[in-house]
């Protein structure tokens, strides 16, 4: 979780001086062993150093080297690779810190350099002889680079709390993006965030700064698949599915300081991890600390404590739990706004995990979070694809075999597996809004009228885009595909759990190398015997409990009691809403009027659409709060 920002002038200007110092400073949360900066005239850099790996104890960047100069948040885990086709000598490597091994791919490849990479990185790289500006971001986007293009400069930063401390960049909101996330739309315009000329840089892609100021974004990687991986047998599959998730697991850990944690729900993706993890950590005398939110033990309703004690007694694994008392991601939303700069509060499961993973001494935890969508591929209706596509006698052996395993009748195996696959979309949409009342689903938004029919108007958002208790857009492996590309374009990445000082966030899953697999794996060991995630259950049944390979459908949610919580925060946040309900920055955009009617009709944990309404209406609340926060600290 180091930090890497920066300032490149073009106009002839230098850098303000201490400006760089002031970025860092707004990221020293990330740089508990140390924080340094350069000034150059025109070019300022600056690095927020935390020691996740042995190797990072040779850390002493920026690096101001003949040719370039350096600043990098990164783990590169095909370091003895880029070894030896780079010259360097087993022992120069052993404590040789990735920034250097960056720089030597840098003047091996030049701009190409980030395409021969593998791991988490985001990097950025001065030209001195050419005066030029290179950012990268590894491949799913796990590190974070955001920056501005103003007049005359390019300001970027890790965080955007580093970023806004720059001088001359603005915090404007963008309004486009901001009615695709009123209106929940699914849309996105890569790159673009909910501030106006603030953009974040795709995972997988390069920027390109000449020395005139002109800037281009290259692509050198976007998720597919490895033609390895096409045309193999189902022994292939399942040998190299479970060499490349251990070792996806594997490097996260062998060259670690101090022992990890996982955020974990006992469900197929965390749960390989943690298997795949412990006897790791057990070798080194360390114990995978292994944290998962849950209810009270006496609360009745279903969340992940049977799954996670299954895993009791398995090697290397300390299982630990959190308990949602009073607290809520509501809490002193503007300090939460103050720190992030985000929109939304960060989820208070992930926040309370991760200082129970500081306090374990951990300064990595790994998430299983992008399994469903990469290698562990899930969603609703597989069986009704198969009798989709056509395949009439595998669906009939499906059929039975699912029956036999879930123990349902054939109807509810219909109703449940089958019917969604085979019903259109333009079938569905009407029948949510006769469920709702026959009111479309931007009237449901808490939105005011004009500023949704301008977005529609401007082709800002589509109406036949909106999320409305199902997902308008393309199923099951076009849908995985696209879930792939928009989280590897996304600005959260290890920002995700940004909120717990001195802590890494990795996730195995979103490795290049368990993606390009995904994408080639067949249809047919997708779904089989009735059962989602075959692969994964029969890959590693002989690690995982014998409860997890036995699973029925469903998942645990993260936060089992998410809608208790919001029903116990909608008071307060109507009460803070109405304090600020005339502020210009919120009436242009919310009706508070409607969204305080969607938060009083949505206290059903029984209705599904009430329990939609109120996530709607309390993202919308948030959101409202966001505006006049940011119209405040504005003027």
């Amino acid at each position: 979780m180091s930090a890497i920002c920066g300032i490149v002038r073009f106009d002839g200007a230098d850098v303000s001086p201490r400006c760089v110092d002031r970025m860092t400073q707004a990221m020293k949360h990330r740089g508990a062993d140390g924080i340094e900066t350069v000034e150059l005239g025109r070019l300022a850099l600056g690095h927020c150093l935390m020691q996740v790996n042995r190797e990072d104890i040779s850390e002493a960047q920026p690096i101001i080297a003949r040719d370039a100069v350096l600043v990098a948040d990164l783990r590169l885990d095909n370091r003895d690779e880029l070894a030896v086709t780079l010259g360097i000598a087993d022992t120069d490597l052993a404590m040789l810190p990735d920034s250097e091994v960056l720089l030597a791919a840098w003047r091996r490849w030049g701009d190409d350099c980030a395409r021969h990479l593998l791991g988490d990185f985001a990097f950025a790289i001065w030209d001195r002889a050419k005066g030029t500006l290179l950012l990268g971001r590894d491949h799913m986007g796990q590190r974070v680079i955001h920056y501005h293009l103003g007049n005359g400069f390019l300001a970027f930063a890790t965080e955007l709390a580093g970023l806004f401390t720059a001088d001359d960049v603005p915090r404007r909101v963008n309004e486009d993006e901001l009615a695709r996330r009123l209106l929940m739309s699914t849309e996105r315009v890569e790159g673009e965030l909910i501030y106006a000329d603030i953009n974040v840089l795709p995972g997988g892609t390069t920027l390109s700064l000449t020395s005139e100021g002109r800037a281009t974004v290259e692509r050198y990687w976007e998720p597919h698949a490895n033609p390895a991986h096409s045309g193999r047998d189902d022994a292939y599959y399942l040998a190299t599915y479970r060499s490349t998730v251990e070792e996806a697991v594997a490097c996260r850990l062998r060259r670690l300081i101090d022992p990890p944690s996982l955020l974990f729900s006992g469900g197929f993706d965390s749960g390989i991890i943690a298997a795949a993890a412990g006897p790791i950590v057990a070798d080194r005398g360390w114990t995978l600390t292994c944290i998962a939110s849950v209810l009270p033990e006496d609360d009745p309703r279903r969340n992940a404590r049977p799954a996670v004690e299954a895993f009791r007694g398995l090697p290397g694994l300390d299982l630990r739990f959190y308990v949602r008392g009073e607290e809520t991601s509501y809490d002193d939303l503007e300090a939460s706004f103050d720190r992030t700069f985000r929109h939304q509060p960060p989820s208070i499961v992930r926040s309370r995990i991760g200082e129970m993973a500081r306090v374990a001494g951990s300064r990595l935890i790994l998430d299983g979070h992008g399994g469903d969508y990469t290698v562990n591929q899930y969603d609703q209706a597989m069986l009704g694809a198969i009798l989709r596509r056509g395949e009439i006698r595998r669906f009939m052996r499906e059929f039975r075999a699912r029956m036999r395993f879930t123990g349902w009748s054939a109807t509810r195996v219909i109703g449940r597996d089958v019917i969604s696959a085979l019903v259109p979309q333009r079938i569905r949409r009407p029948w949510r809004v006769a469920v709702n009342r026959f009111l479309p689903a931007w009237q449901r938004r808490g939105v005011r009228r004009d500023f949704a029919a301008w977005a529609f108007a401007s082709g800002a958002v589509s109406g036949r885009a909106l999320r409305d208790g199902f997902r308008p857009g393309p199923r099951w492996r076009a849908r995985w595909l696209e879930s792939c590309r928009r989280v590897s374009a996304d600005g959260a990445g290890s920002n995700y759990i940004a909120m717990t000082p001195d802590l890494d966030l990795t996730r195995p899953f979103h490795d290049k190398r368990i993606v390009e697999l995904g994408c080639a794996l067949p249809d047919r060991l997708l779904f089989r015997d009735g059962r989602e995630r075959w692969l994964a259950r029969t890959a590693f049944a002989d690690l995982l409990p014998a409860a997890l390979i036995r699973r029925m459908p469903g998942n645990d949610r993260e936060q089992p009691d998410l809608l208790a919580m919001d029903i116990q925060a909608a008071p307060a946040m109507l009460s803070a809403l109405d304090n600020v309900r005339e502020d210009d920055a919120i009436a242009r955009y919310i009706d508070v009027e409607a969204l305080a009617a969607m938060v009083r009709n949505g206290a059903s944990e029984e209705r599904l659409s009430e329990r939609i309404r109120l996530t709607f209406a309390m993202r919308a609340l948030a959101t409202a709060r966001f505006l006049a926060w940011l119209d405040r600290s504005n003027r």
